[in-house]
């Protein structure tokens, strides 16, 4: 009699935890100059950002999104940004520690 009561519930809680989808941003987004963004699932990120004069730089840390607001903690600070994406283009402006403001049109590749 208890298996008869439970197993519905059961059921219920697999098809509701099976039907999440996925953040969007997971996966690997790269331009044509060398920018790259890893977004993972466990709100890491790991990313190549190459600043105006050609200089690349390495970042790695958290992410953490609310809504259209997205902010990546860095080992100096916080780049906090809005993004959009639309279709396969991911929209979004980074912040250097020098407060150098890269306009980044992402595509996604992985």
């Amino acid at each position: 009699m208890y298996i008869k009561r439970i197993f519905p519930v059961l059921a219920l809680v697999l098809l509701i935890a099976g039907c999440t989808a996925p953040s969007p941003l997971y996966g690997t987004w790269t331009d044509n100059k060398g920018n790259q963004i890893t977004f993972i699932a466990d709100n890491t990120y790991t990313a190549k950002i190459v600043d105006s004069v050609g200089v690349s730089t390495m970042y790695n840390g958290d992410y953490n999104v609310l809504v259209n607001a997205l902010s990546f903690v860095t080992e100096t600070t916080t780049v906090v940004t809005e993004w959009d994406i639309r279709g396969n283009m991911l929209y979004l402006t980074w912040v250097t520690a020098e407060l150098d403001e890269i306009n980044l049109t992402l595509y996604k590749t992985a």
